[in-house]
């Protein structure tokens, strides 16, 4: 499971050149939150990004005459949504061993809260968590990249 951010995404040999991931860094962090995950792609379908804890991040499943593009992250995410979703899954952060108990995902959501709030270089340097998460453009870009391509697609 992955509860707060994912890290260290980085794209795949087909995901580097793919417009779902363009203006991407070599690596970056991403909202999270999940506890199911893409184990087997379905047949045809390209996995453009992964980290150490999952294989599939970012994926391109074509359907008849449509392509389907997903993320196990959620770049639409705002950090205080983010927050909030922590907090109804409290238990299953505990559960998943990575806070001892729900007054630490409490503690954690307020932290996540606060830089939405705000920049806080102190929090951000403590989360570790640069512009990937922290501007809500960079945050966003794969939503951005989808619209684009779509708009080129319409006017094409």
């Amino acid at each position: 499971p992955e509860y707060g951010f994912a890290r260290r995404i980085a794209a795949t040999a087909e995901g580097r050149d793919h417009p779902l991931l363009s203006g991407r860094g070599a690596a970056w962090d991403a909202p999270a939150i999940h506890s199911d995950a893409v184990i087997m792609p379905p047949p045809g379908a390209r996995v453009l990004a992964a980290n150490a804890l999952l294989d599939v991040q970012a994926i391109e499943i074509p359907h008849g005459d449509g392509v389907f593009w997903g993320t196990q992250y959620h770049p639409e995410l705002d950090l205080d949504e983010l927050a909030a979703m922590l907090r109804v899954c409290a238990e299953a952060v505990v559960e998943a061993g990575l806070a001892p108990d729900a007054g630490a995902v409490s503690d954690y959501a307020a932290e996540i809260d606060a830089l939405h709030a705000a920049a806080d270089a102190s929090l951000a340097w403590r989360h570790g968590l640069g512009a990937d998460v922290l501007e809500p453009r960079q945050r966003r870009r794969e939503i951005g990249n989808f619209l684009d391509r779509l708009v080129a697609r319409q006017a094409g």
